[in-house]
């Protein structure tokens, strides 16, 4: 009986760490991470970057010092391809 009670707490335990981490979150945050970078590689060649920010989805917003660039990326089975846009 103490048993079943100390499984069922670690259970219960595991499942509270899980939803104050939001493993969700944290897989897209890395995601996003890995794909500034990317962005940053492909766009320094060039312009020189000031800051990269993700604004929702596919979409990041490249400040440089003389443009900002809207980049969409697209999946497509493994492979990506990024379309760059001059943003007003």
């Amino acid at each position: 009986m103490k048993k079943n009670f100390m499984q069922i707490g670690i259970v219960l335990l595991l499942l509270l760490i899980a939803f104050f981490i939001n493993p969700k979150e944290l897989y897209y945050s890395f995601k996003t991470e890995e794909e500034i970078e990317i962005i940053r590689g492909i766009v320094e060649e060039k312009y020189k970057v000031k800051d990269i920010r993700h604004i929702g989805g596919n979409n990041f917003l490249v400040e440089t010092n003389s443009d900002s660039l809207l980049i969409q990326s697209k999946k497509e089975g493994r492979a990506s391809s990024y379309e760059i846009y001059v943003y007003d």
